[in-house]
C-alpha cells in the first residue's frame, strides 16, 4: 500500500515539474528520448520511473492475469502498447485488445 501511495505522489505532485522533455503522440517516435535514470517495480506488474532530465514514465499491464501479455508504456503525453506479438499502437485499451487477439 506505502508503493501505491508513492506512486500517486510521484505521478501527481512530481509529474508536473518534469517539463525538460516533452513527448506527445505526433513527436515520440521521431525524436530523441532520454535515458532512464531509474525504474522501479509497482509490485503489481507494472514498473515507473524517470529519465535523466526528470520526465517520468509508466509501464502497466492491461489486463493482470488473462493470459494476455500486454503493456501500456507511457512518458508525457505519448503511449502506446508492448506486447508478445509486438509493437500495437492504438488509441485506448480497447482499440489495443482488439487488435492485439487479431495478430497471430
Amino acid at each position: 500500500m506505502k508503493k501505491s501511495w508513492a506512486v500517486l505522489f510521484v505521478l501527481v505532485v512530481l509529474f508536473p515539474y518534469s517539463t525538460d522533455a516533452f513527448y506527445d503522440m505526433n513527436n515520440f517516435w521521431t525524436s530523441v528520448h532520454e535515458a532512464p535514470a531509474w525504474f522501479e517495480s509497482d509490485g503489481v506488474g507494472g514498473f515507473y520511473g524517470a529519465t535523466v532530465a526528470g520526465t517520468l514514465f509508466t509501464q502497466n499491464p492491461v489486463l493482470i492475469d488473462s493470459g494476455v501479455r500486454m503493456h501500456k508504456f507511457a512518458i508525457g503525453e505519448a503511449f502506446f502498447y508492448i506486447s508478445d506479438k509486438g509493437v500495437i499502437r492504438a488509441e485506448n485499451d480497447l482499440r489495443a485488445l482488439s487488435i492485439y487477439f487479431t495478430l497471430s
